[in-house]
C-alpha cells in the first residue's frame, strides 16, 4: 500500500509541473543586411559565394541563416534571426557587424542581361520594407 501511495504522489507531482513553462520561445525575425562580397559579373552555369554583414540588436538575437526568393531575374535576401521571447536581453551596440555567407548559383540557361539582387533593409515609420538594390 505505501508503494502505491508513493506512486500516486509522484505521479501526481510530475503531472503538475508543467514542461511547457520551462521551454524558450522563438521568433523569428529579419535583419537589415548588407552585402560586403558579391561578384562584379556571373556567368551561366556559376556558383558564386555573398558574403553580407548584419548587426544584432541584443544578445537575444541568434543567425538563422538567409531567406532567399528567387522570381526571375529579381532575388529578395534576408537576415534570418530567432529571438527569445520574454528574456533579459542586453543591447550589442558596441560590437562590429557579424558576417554570413550564402551560395547563388546562375542557372546553365541564363539568357538576361542582370540579376537584380533586393537586400532587406528594415521597415521606414510606416511599416513598409525597404530593400538596397543591387545590379550585377
Amino acid at each position: 500500500m505505501k508503494k502505491i501511495l508513493a506512486l500516486l504522489g509522484a505521479l501526481f507531482i510530475i503531472t503538475s509541473c508543467s514542461l511547457e513553462e520551462d521551454k524558450l520561445k522563438f521568433e523569428m525575425e529579419f535583419l537589415p543586411a548588407v552585402p560586403v562580397g558579391l561578384p562584379e559579373y556571373m556567368q551561366p552555369g556559376q556558383t558564386y559565394e555573398f558574403r553580407v554583414q548584419y548587426s544584432r540588436p541584443t544578445d537575444c538575437y541568434y543567425f538563422d541563416g538567409f531567406y532567399y526568393e528567387a522570381d526571375g531575374d529579381t532575388h529578395i535576401i534576408a537576415v534570418q534571426a530567432l529571438v527569445i521571447k520574454d528574456a533579459e536581453c542586453n543591447p550589442l551596440e558596441t560590437l562590429t557587424p557579424e558576417e554570413g555567407t550564402f551560395q547563388v548559383t546562375c542557372a546553365p540557361n541564363y539568357t538576361l542581361s542582370n540579376y537584380h539582387f533586393k537586400f532587406y533593409q528594415g521597415e521606414d515609420a510606416s511599416g513598409v520594407q525597404q530593400f538596397m538594390d543591387v545590379v550585377i
